[in-house]
């Protein structure tokens, strides 16, 4: 269900994204957090277009959010071929529904601790490491629970298989 693909300086992705924080849009979901979409589908606003649940056709959320343009958010975009990219906040002690996707995702934590788990019906808990790129197979049942008292902020792309 999740398998690691590569390394990655997420160090650097991480400072990058705290000099852009104070001009980054977020949608806000309440007590489960906040996002903000890197990617968008065709004329539509480049900030909310990704975020949430998905409105079908995640492939084609293929334009990049001009904010990000010449960072290191858009080489990993083009690294890993992704669409529909979003950056996810989950706050402490939050959960999302459990759910499935049509696609799998890649996810690459930013700011992570031990007590953030992905959760999937079949096989159980898991973490994921900072520094790693990881793909999830997220057309299984599957949620992502913090069970920790500090924020959580994971890259999160749609790719094809």
């Amino acid at each position: 269900m999740i398998k690691i693909i590569s390394d990655i300086n997420a160090q650097e992705l991480v400072d990058v994204y705290y000099s852009l924080e104070s001009n980054i849009k977020w949608t806000e979901f309440g007590n489960k957090g906040r996002q903000a979409g890197l990617q968008y589908f065709d004329e539509q606003d480049p900030w909310t277009s990704a975020v949430g649940k998905s409105q079908g056709r995640e492939l084609e959320y293929t334009n990049l959010n001009p904010f990000f343009t010449g960072t290191v958010f858009e080489q990993v975009i083009k690294d890993y071929n992704l669409s529909r990219t979003r950056l996810m906040w989950i706050n402490p002690f939050s959960c999302y529904s459990i759910h499935k996707d049509t696609t799998p995702r890649i996810h690459v934590p930013l700011i992570t601790n031990l007590g953030c788990y992905f959760v999937f019906a079949k096989t159980g808990l898991r973490h994921l490491n900072f520094g790693k790129v990881f793909w999830v197979d997220t057309r299984e049942n599957h949620t992502f629970i913090n069970c920790s008292e500090i924020p959580r902020l994971h890259l999160v792309g749609v790719v094809e298989k």
